[in-house]
């Protein structure tokens, strides 16, 4: 369903509360049948980030003492990343609802936990939220509240799909209830961060895997492998449709 107002694309009607909770603490989503997607650690990941931040952020010296929050950090491959590019001068935490993410983050040395945002009270230079948009019910109303855990002028980095465009054949499938709820396309995101507060420093989209020899060769052999998801379509098309979408904001003073 899409608001008349300010254009947001949401699933209507909404799981309930306690269904979403489980999907964010569990992973178990709807599709056809119930599917886990707990998922795993990606190692790959830790470079493409790395590389997003260069090309964000120049120069990792200007992380150097920073306090950054995470939310939805997963494994913590973007608190790596963080920690790669600042050479270990950003101040990283992440949190995260999943018990098994959070405690193979831990394993690794990160520091990630889980508590409410709602009722936490530290503040950061810098809040980032990796595929947290599509789990949120209402994200005008939450990132209107979250923005109060940023110090005044702080940044907020977003990624998430740039799919509300997308026709249904061409978006992926399933829809991953009940926590995948909200869609995003630029339009929209630009307009509720300004709406909350924030001006949009910059817009970044790439595809959903990088078109490099390297991840053209790991998607074929994912796609060789029995249940395997591969993205390999998504790298060779021409007309690729489905990207990331990083958005870089400040808060306004």
């Amino acid at each position: 369903m899409k608001c008349t107002h300010c254009g947001l694309l949401y699933v209507n009607p909404r799981p309930n509360t306690e269904e979403i909770e489980q999907a964010h603490k569990l992973g178990q989503h709807r599709g056809a049948e119930l599917i886990q997607t707990t998922g795993y650690y990606d190692f790959s990941k830790v470079s493409s980030y790395t590389q997003t931040l260069k090309e964000i952020f120049g120069d990792g010296s200007v992380l150097k003492g920073k306090r950054w929050l995470d939310i939805g950090c997963g494994y913590g491959e973007f608190l790596e990343a963080l920690n790669k590019f600042s050479s270990n001068g950003v101040i990283a935490r992440g949190v995260e609802p999943n018990v098994k993410k959070a405690a193979a983050a831990r394993k690794n040395g990160l520091n990630v936990d889980y508590f409410d945002l709602s009722e936490h009270q530290e503040k950061y230079d810098y809040i980032s939220m990796l595929n947290v948009y599509s789990h949120l019910p209402d994200p005008p109303a939450i990132i209107g509240e979250w923005k109060r855990l940023l110090l005044p002028g702080g940044q907020l980095i977003l990624e998430t799909g740039n799919t509300a465009d997308l026709t249904n054949e061409q978006h992926p499938q399933p829809f991953y209830l009940p926590d995948h709820l909200s869609f995003a396309s630029e339009k929209i995101v630009t307009n509720i961060l300004e709406r909350a507060g924030f001006d949009v420093l910059g817009v970044y989209k790439y595809a959903e895997v990088r078109e490099t020899p390297m991840a053209i060769f790991r998607e074929a052999l994912k796609a060789l492998i029995p249940g395997k998801k591969s993205k390999l379509w998504r790298v060779i098309r021409r007309d690729m449709k489905y990207i990331d979408m990083y958005v870089h904001a400040r808060l306004k003073p």
